[in-house]
């Protein structure tokens, strides 16, 4: 791979972690102009460290120390202009504590993902149909001459079959 390839996967492992380094910044910091300038130099320093990172390890929890570590910094320049901050402990709970729930939440986005694609094209369309554009059961019913009752169990069924498959797959991914 030439070094403009690896930079372009890169930048796409930056961009996707955005809205999980903005959530733990504003978990942080909460002043939406703050929490902005914080991520830009999170952003930056991420940059500055490409050839620091280890693509054999996860993306999103290394960005996050550092996000963390630019939150510190920004909360050490506040502190020095007399504004009332929460103690480096504290803020180091909350941090690991949001980093955890957010890493979590994108490998069960991930899982979702993936087992949507095993479903059979008729079962993703239903789910689709629900859950992404919001059609009443009763209307899917309709136009599936079917009952409602018969959609709303074969939602259930659905909804069970892809909870089992998401542990499975975290499950399997949590042991590698």
């Amino acid at each position: 791979m030439t070094n403009r390839d690896l930079d372009e996967e890169y930048v796409a492992l930056i961009a996707g972690s955005q809205p999980v380094l903005r959530g733990l910044l504003v978990a942080l910091i909460r002043r939406a102009a703050d929490v902005d300038d914080v991520l830009q130099e999170t952003n930056t320093v991420l940059w500055r460290k490409r050839d620091e990172y280890d693509p054999e390890r996860p993306f999103l929890p290394w960005a996050c120390r550092i996000a963390q570590l630019q939150a510190l910094a920004f909360f050490k320049r506040v502190r020095n202009d007399g504004q009332a901050v929460l103690e480096e402990r504290t803020l180091e709970q909350i941090a690991a504590a949001t980093t955890r729930r957010a890493i979590e939440a994108k490998s069960h986005a991930e899982a979702l993902t993936h087992c949507m694609e095993k479903l059979p094209s008729s079962h993703r369309q239903l789910v689709e149909s629900r859950y992404r554009d919001a059609v009443p059961v009763n209307q899917i019913a309709a136009d599936e001459g079917r009952s409602a009752d018969a959609v709303s169990m074969t939602l259930y069924r659905i909804r069970k079959t892809l909870m089992e498959c998401i542990q499975k797959t975290m499950a399997r991914e949590a042991q590698t």
